[in-house]
């Protein structure tokens, strides 16, 4: 095997060496609660030239925690003969130059964040989780979270651009929906009576401009 390989090795807990510096924050109750529902199943990434973690750091304290607590031991773990825990952790990423294997730190915690989620997806994927399994324990995702989801939806509803519309050629037009009426206004028209009814609401918050709009419409009772 060259040094190139990457390859799963068990490490001590209390052996396991952290990166010199990891400017980000962990939700440890969080990690707590998913290795308890799903055992731990991501495993650390080291550098296998300096034998520094490049990612798991999170995961390494939430271990550190559990194990300090006992009260369990999670799935893929390995208690030794003098109690210390055997972490199986994956050796890869040979980086030699320190600077470099800071900036894939950086980049790891980074790219996960900016990534984002399709709403629609997440909603179906959520609500299927709970109808399956009834609990979203574990996921860092809650009740709140979809109806935080839901609000977001509904707020996208006004955007300019309409995602998945084919009928949509520029970005120079609105469409208008109220049920079965549906119709298309310039952009610049659109804008100008948004800050007109802004003005008038005293409000820019999409909830309480709709409760207008269909009070304007008469659609409230």
């Amino acid at each position: 095997m060259s040094k190139d390989d990457a390859f799963i090795k068990k490490v001590k807990l209390s052996e396991i060496q952290t990166a010199d510096k990891n400017p980000k924050d962990h939700d440890v109750g969080a990690i707590y609660q998913s290795m308890k529902r799903f055992g731990f199943v991501a495993f650390p990434l080291i550098n296998s030239t300096t034998d520094k973690l490049l990612a798991g750091h999170g995961r390494l304290k939430t271990l550190q925690m559990i194990k300090a607590e006992g009260e369990f031991v999670p799935t893929n773990i390995e208690v030794d003969d003098d109690g210390d825990w055997l972490v199986p952790c994956l050796f890869s990423a040979t980086i030699e130059d320190e600077a470099e294997a800071q900036a894939y730190l950086l980049a790891d915690n980074r790219l996960v964040e900016i990534g984002g989620y399709n709403n629609i997806d997440l909603l179906d994927s959520l609500q299927e989780v709970i109808r399956e399994t009834g609990s979203l324990d574990g996921t860092g995702w809650d009740l709140d979270s979809i109806e935080d989801i839901i609000a977001d939806m509904e707020r996208s509803s006004f955007e300019v651009r309409e995602y998945g519309d084919s009928s949509v050629e520029d970005e120079t037009s609105v469409q208008i929906a109220v049920g079965r009426y549906k119709f298309r206004v310039p952009v610049d028209d659109f804008y100008e009576w948004e800050e007109v009814v802004k003005s008038q609401t005293q409000t820019a918050e999409v909830n309480e401009i709709q409760d207008w709009i269909k009070s304007q419409l008469g659609l409230t009772k």
